[in-house]
């Protein structure tokens, strides 16, 4: 089956559409870990194409994609820190003795 050249435009315009959302989705996770912005994403979704990539923008595709595994690999070790250091915070607070008041007022 072949298509036309009508739909072949509409299927590369859907196509070139949906990588722009994919990129401004990857540039908002890019800015929110480099500005350590805690706000949580948007939820995200998949492409839902029926039709294939076309081809002229399969080297688009492959670079959002190195750029989404980039900030997988980013949120991972944020995440991996944040657990460290919680868990020395936990360490810390267990060996503080609880309630003791570390400074007396006396000015009055």
């Amino acid at each position: 089956m072949t298509t036309s050249a009508p739909e072949q435009s509409a299927w590369h315009l859907a196509w070139e559409t949906e990588l722009d959302r994919i990129e401004l989705d990857v540039e908002l996770a890019e800015r929110m870990l480099k500005q350590a912005d805690v706000r949580p994403l948007p939820v995200w979704s998949p492409p839902s194409m029926v039709v294939p990539l076309p081809e002229d923008l399969l080297p688009r595709a492959r670079l959002l994609h190195e750029r989404q595994l980039a900030v997988v690999h980013a949120l991972t070790s944020r995440v991996a820190s944040t657990v460290r250091h919680q868990a020395l915070a936990d360490r810390v607070r267990e060996t503080t003795p609880p309630d003791v008041p570390v400074y007396v007022d006396v000015s009055a």
